[in-house]
């Protein structure tokens, strides 16, 4: 599988999320926690555009031993930040 083919594969994935987001969103509960998932809906539709936006320029799968940030920039919502780090520590 090649790199483009990998980020359309994390882009799928990341629409089966929001599918099921909204899913539950429909079924109602707490206030907040339609908030929430509104929230998170937004989050992977970011997410799913910067992987897409990879895949069709081509950018490099990273590295497993990397973290993979994406952010929004908050003085300019439509776009993002993205960054791949080596300095993170996981809890052992």
């Amino acid at each position: 599988m090649d790199d483009n083919q990998k980020w359309l594969a994390a882009a799928a994935g990341i629409e089966q999320d929001i599918r099921y987001l909204r899913a539950a969103m429909c079924t109602g509960g707490p206030n907040g926690t339609y908030a929430t998932m509104a929230q998170d809906i937004q989050y992977l539709k970011t997410v799913l555009a910067v992987y897409r936006k990879n895949a069709a320029k081509g950018v490099a799968w990273p590295n497993p031993d990397d973290l993979y940030c994406i952010s929004t920039l908050a003085f300019a919502p439509q776009q993002v930040s993205t960054a791949t780090r080596r300095d993170f520590k996981t809890a052992i």
